[in-house]
């Protein structure tokens, strides 16, 4: 069952577990996504990792790119580079 979103400073952030459930991907995976720096900042809540809803699409954009294009996640951070 999934947790409702959370409001943090006026934003609305999801759990990490929660938006592991949404894409079907591993909670250590997306995991190493943010310690990747793949998702900015992130907001933790007791013991859980929150992600901004804002991000539900980049997510949904490095699924893909990993699943559909095998890419790990070194590429694409190169691939997603903004700079």
């Amino acid at each position: 069952m999934r947790d409702a979103p959370l409001r943090i400073d006026g934003e609305l952030y999801l759990r990490l577990e929660t938006v592991a459930e949404i894409y079907r991907v591993r909670v250590a995976w997306l995991h190493e996504v943010c310690d990747h720096g793949l998702l900015g900042d992130v907001e933790h809540e007791g013991a859980s990792i929150c992600v901004a809803a804002v991000q539900l699409d980049r997510v949904a954009t490095i699924v893909r790119l990993h699943h559909a294009l095998g890419l790990e996640l070194a590429a694409i951070v190169l691939a997603l580079d903004e700079d």
